[in-house]
């Protein structure tokens, strides 16, 4: 299976704490890197002081040129956020829609099986890989340390492109390389908040059409699980068709 791994970055910035992200749509879309399971290219799209939307156009276009060519995207939790917001930025809902169906939402595989959502970084952790880049440099020699996915749009902002580039290359390739254990181990792993191992056999990466025939997991327990619908909800009726 030849896999594109994708990724974007917001350009609105959220409040710190803030679970519920649609009260600040659009968010906008500064820059998207894709990295090949087939080679070493890693392949980036990117605006100022964010993309366009005929920019995001033509991102959605050469995604699904890449589908065309017989490339399988990958995201991780792409199905409720990536292409939902590369929908709202572009207006191609039913293009976004189609590609988010027919993609491998690692996340998704997660949560469908389990009843909770999981971190990359849980996942990376969990499969002893180097994880999320966590230092950056900025143009004035000064490091940032503690990076993460909330600092971008206000680097992006403030000029600090190569930054928050080499931040996005860094996710779509650990993705990869998540992705590469996955099938070469069988399984998913990572630690829970209590410190619990745990483990998702993986027989074969499932697209999103497909995670949605897994059986859904007990979750009376739970206070506030997420629903299977939430992720979906942003798509066109006709596209996702359940």
């Amino acid at each position: 299976m030849r896999l594109a791994a994708f990724d974007l970055e917001i350009a609105k910035e959220i409040p710190a704490g803030a679970s519920d992200w649609g009260r600040y749509e659009p968010l906008g879309v500064t820059c998207a890197a894709v990295a090949f399971s087939d080679n070493q290219l890693v392949r980036f799209w990117e605006g100022t002081p964010q993309m366009t939307g005929d920019e995001c156009q033509s991102l959605v276009r050469d995604l699904y040129a890449y589908v065309q060519d017989g490339y399988t995207l990958l995201t991780w939790n792409g199905c409720k956020f990536d292409f939902n917001v590369l929908a709202q930025e572009s207006g191609l809902y039913d293009m976004c829609a189609e590609m988010a169906m027919d993609h491998i939402d690692l996340m998704l595989m997660v949560t469908f099986s389990k009843g909770h959502y999981l971190s990359l970084q849980a996942a990376l952790d969990g499969a002893g890989l180097e994880g999320k880049l966590k230092s950056v440099t900025l143009k004035n020699g000064r490091s940032i340390n503690d990076m993460d996915g909330a600092k971008a749009p206000s680097l992006w902002a403030a000029g600090e492109r190569e930054a928050v580039l080499a931040y996005l290359k860094e996710d779509v390739v650990q993705l990869q390389e998540l992705a590469e254990f996955i099938q070469r181990r069988g399984m998913l792993r990572w630690t829970s908040r209590s410190g619990r191992p745990q483990t998702l056999p993986v027989s074969r990466l499932l697209i999103v059409r497909e995670c949605f025939e897994i059986p859904e997991p007990d979750m009376s327990w739970a206070r506030n699980p997420p629903t299977r619908g939430e992720f979906v909800s942003w798509m066109p009726p006709a596209v996702k068709n359940l």
